[in-house]
């Protein structure tokens, strides 16, 4: 996948106990949030990079950012190893969000970087993308925590995910009878909504009557 968002290696030292090390091939990532309104992918670089802590993500994106703090084939301490396998396999992916951060900004670049994963790894979003919620259900709400603030869902972050793959894939050629000239297409939209609600509720109704629904965000 062509880079759409630039991605940022700069990670923590070698010594602080949240870079366990390793040498793996990942099987599946985990999106988590902050947690932590406000707190930007740098900030976060600073706070992991001062000192020996119990835990840390492989990635923080903000509004500006997707940054890498922690080697995608290293070991991270991300979930609860009583819950999960996911220090060991795991990219635990961490969304930033609150205060100054434009969300909207940083959700696309969260929902991009997923989606280059699973070009990257071969995965699939809905086999190979997992929630902190679903790992530990009675300890993390993790990042519904910061989606419904957003009126997103899990669900369709997974679609979302799926459509940026299919954005980056699609070969324009299946579609020249809708060509009225070079790079020219036509797309056809139901509906706007101010309500997230009112959007999945018409969107139900258009996957009934068997048509391929996409809810964009703006």
């Amino acid at each position: 996948m062509k880079e759409k968002y630039k991605i940022t290696n700069q990670f923590i030292k070698n010594e602080w106990k949240q870079r366990p090390g390793g040498n793996r091939i990942p099987k599946y990532a985990v999106a988590h949030d902050t947690g932590n309104a406000g707190s930007t992918a740098r900030q976060n670089y600073n706070y992991f990079n001062s000192k020996h802590l119990e835990a840390s993500a492989h990635v923080f994106i903000d509004d500006k950012q997707i940054l890498v703090i922690i080697p995608l084939n290293e070991k991270a301490w991300h979930v609860r190893s009583d819950v999960s396998d996911a220090n060991e396999w795991g990219i635990g992916v961490e969304l930033c969000y609150g205060g100054a951060i434009q969300f909207q900004e940083a959700y696309k670049r969260y929902v991009w970087f997923f989606a280059y994963l699973c070009e990257l790894y071969q995965w699939d979003p809905d086999r190979h993308i997992k929630g902190h919620f679903q790992l530990d259900p009675k300890r993390r709400t993790d990042p519904l925590n910061c989606f419904h603030q957003y009126n997103k869902t899990f669900p369709y972050f997974i679609e979302d995910i799926k459509y940026e793959q299919k954005k980056r894939t699609v070969n324009t050629e299946a579609f020249n009878e809708t060509i009225t000239s070079s790079g020219k297409l036509f797309k056809v939209q139901i509906g706007a909504f101010s309500s997230r609600e009112n959007a999945e509720k018409l969107a139900l109704k258009a996957k009934a009557a068997g048509f391929s629904v996409h809810i964009d965000y703006i």
